[in-house]
């Protein structure tokens, strides 16, 4: 049975309550793991596909397996983050594993496999809780002399991208994401618009 994106927000905000005291939550996957008894793997794969797993080995120990060729921080991230999320979810493992490719694991969007969808949506929500992101977001938005709004920055290739630029470095170094992952979670929260070629 699907979860609404508020009920997989609460069972990411359980996971921060219990694992997270302070930082960001990429800090303490390994005590996550560690907890729930599942073992990390970066594998080297010869698919450039692969991007990450859950699977369960046949003496049942749980994996979580991640291609080492991501060279992205973030992605790393929000791949890990996404393999927690099908645990977390507790999606039925097809075939004893999950594997998921590239195009499954979409930091700045939206994927038509509902529990791709239901994934990425708990990754975004674990690595960028919404009180902390809003908060910090308008935050830094309200320090900034040249902002005029208080909620919602809409930005382009033009003035406003410089107010962007130290928010972007700030909350990807912050959060431990990619700016993509960063934009879609402001979109999705409502407080940003962009509208430029990244």
């Amino acid at each position: 049975m699907m979860k609404t994106n508020s009920e997989i927000a609460h069972i990411a905000n359980e996971i921060l309550a219990k694992y997270v005291k302070r930082g960001g939550v990429y800090k303490v996957f390994p005590q996550i793991m560690n907890a729930e008894s599942i073992k990390f793997r970066e594998v080297q794969s010869s698919s450039n596909d692969f991007v990450g797993a859950l699977t369960k080995g046949n003496n049942g120990q749980t994996y979580i397996m991640i291609n080492r060729a991501i060279d992205n921080e973030g992605r790393k991230h929000f791949t890990i983050a996404h393999e927690l999320g099908h645990y977390f979810l507790a999606h039925q493992l097809k075939q004893n594993t999950f594997y998921c490719s590239k195009n499954e694991i979409v930091e700045e969007g939206l994927w038509k496999d509902p529990i791709e969808q239901e994934a990425n949506y708990f990754a975004s929500c674990l690595l960028m809780p919404e009180e902390k992101v809003k908060n910090a977001f308008l935050g830094m938005l309200s320090r900034s002399r040249k902002a005029t709004i208080n909620d919602f920055l809409h930005i382009k290739s033009d003035w406003t991208f410089g107010i962007w630029v130290p928010i972007r470095d700030e909350l990807t170094k912050r959060y431990g994401v990619s700016e993509a992952a960063l934009r879609y979670r402001l979109q999705q929260l409502k407080l940003a618009k962009f509208e430029f070629e990244s």
